[in-house]
């Protein structure tokens, strides 16, 4: 019996959370006899709101597997955002739509577009294949491309997926993307009763640019006013995991989804001095307007790279 584990990354999202479930079923049609999703970290808000709504059990939480397991990795690929012992497995497919940097011993399947979310991929996957979709899994599609794209307000979203957008709108009969999404999006917001280091790293990565170690998080919200009312306790998380984790830089940033604003909080001098550096910009009470920068892979990461290369 051939079998297949899907995982997606650390700190999953909702499109990574959809995509893998979604891609389980399309690699069961495709080759192999059983494909299972797993989570390395419990899912956000908004992915649990999702999951009711369509009435989807929770993938088991698991963080490695036994040496020459069969794998898939859905929604990222480097390494440090993956299992722990991902060397000792046989890494089959990579579907992802960030950059690259990635390296196996033997060749692999994979699908990398610079489009908005890897649930369009996975729609342009099916679609090529000629493959029955469910209403279930057309619906899972549609979220992960309002989900990723902040229902089309992000930098990352391209014509291609808006036009896959509207068509699975005609399929799904979902035919208001505000009413469907702005659930979503509020209950992404909820975080009232979370402790604040969890607040924190609800939306975190970490990167390695040229041997600095930094962690950038992202925060959407219906109501950034709230969080940035609790900027002091923010600030002290902050300053706990840069310790704990042996940072060189640490930020978070505070997006806006109504307003399509980005408000940064920014630790210290030295990581101040980084991004008024980078964006050109003036630092002040740790607080950093980086405008309608929304996508931490398109607007942030890419600049950040540059500098500390």
């Amino acid at each position: 019996m051939r079998e297949i584990k899907v995982v997606w990354h650390k700190i999953p999202d909702t499109d990574c959370v959809l995509s893998a479930i979604i891609a389980c079923d399309y690699l069961e049609k495709k080759w192999y006899n059983k494909a299972t999703p797993y989570i390395q970290w419990g899912v956000n808000k908004e992915t649990e709101y999702l999951l009711r709504e369509l009435n989807i059990e929770k993938p088991e939480i698991k963080t490695n597997f036994p040496a020459g397991t069969n794998i898939c990795l859905v929604d990222h690929n480097e390494e440090f955002q993956t299992l722990d012992n991902l060397s000792e497995l046989n890494v089959e497919w990579v579907i992802d739509h960030h950059k690259l940097k990635f390296e196996t011993a033997t060749p692999l399947n994979m699908r990398v577009e610079p489009i908005c979310s890897t649930g369009s991929i996975l729609y342009k996957m099916y679609k090529e294949s000629d493959f029955k979709i469910t209403k279930e899994i057309w619906t899972m599609m549609l979220a992960c491309i309002l989900s990723d794209s902040l229902l089309f307000r992000s930098a990352t979203t391209t014509k291609e997926d808006i036009i896959l957008a509207e068509e699975l709108k005609e399929i799904t009969w979902i035919h208001n993307f505000e009413e469907f999404a702005m659930p979503m999006f509020n209950a992404k917001s909820d975080l009232w009763n979370m402790e604040i280091e969890k607040v924190v790293k609800y939306d975190y990565k970490e990167f390695d640019f040229n041997w600095i170690k930094a962690g950038i998080w992202t925060l959407e919200t219906t109501n950034p006013w709230y969080w940035l009312w609790r900027k002091d306790e923010i600030l002290w998380a902050l300053e706990k995991i840069k310790k704990e984790d042996n940072l060189d830089f640490i930020m978070l940033s505070i997006v806006d989804i109504i307003w399509e604003k980005n408000t940064t909080i920014i630790l210290d001098w030295k990581d101040s001095e980084v991004l008024e550096k980078v964006f050109n910009i003036k630092i002040e009470n740790n607080l950093a307007d980086l405008k309608n920068r929304l996508s931490r892979k398109k607007q942030v990461v890419p600049e950040l790279t540059k500098y500390f290369a």
